[in-house]
């Protein structure tokens, strides 16, 4: 995903306010560009690989991006837009092979929620296909 996005986390179960009113749509906003702003990740997780030394991911669930403020939904519908909910990911990685300084990748993936075992392995499973489409490409 690009670097410049912002995600909104899901509100948890719905409660009721002594005025009543509109239930919250988003409980908390994680900006890429500032991850540290965030709540804390639902799991983290940190693998030693031979070609990026340590690898680190921290994942949310249940998060959905923010479409108010892009241009081709503004008006996409008269009715609010549904909220798409899955889980993202933030790898960042000690090493490039070269001299290249690492920055953080940010993965979707459009399950709800995720184990620590899920995560290790859609990171892994986005690398060997980005090693595999430059390397063959």
């Amino acid at each position: 995903m690009r670097s410049d996005r912002v995600m909104l986390h899901d509100p948890g179960p719905a409660r009721s306010g002594p005025k009543g009113g509109r239930p919250r749509r988003h409980r908390g906003v994680l900006t890429f560009a500032k991850p540290d702003t965030s709540h804390q990740p639902d799991v983290t997780a940190a693998t030693d690989t031979t070609r990026y030394d340590k690898a680190e991911t921290m994942a949310w669930s249940r998060m959905h991006p923010r479409l108010t403020h892009r241009g081709p939904w503004l008006e996409h519908a008269e009715e609010e837009l549904p909220l798409l909910h899955d889980t993202l990911m933030r790898l960042m990685v000690e090493r490039l092979p070269g001299e290249s300084d690492p920055k953080p990748v940010w993965l979707w993936c459009s399950a709800p929620s995720a184990a620590s075992a899920e995560v290790d392995r859609w990171w892994q499973s986005f690398l060997r296909r980005f090693d595999l489409e430059h390397t063959f490409g």
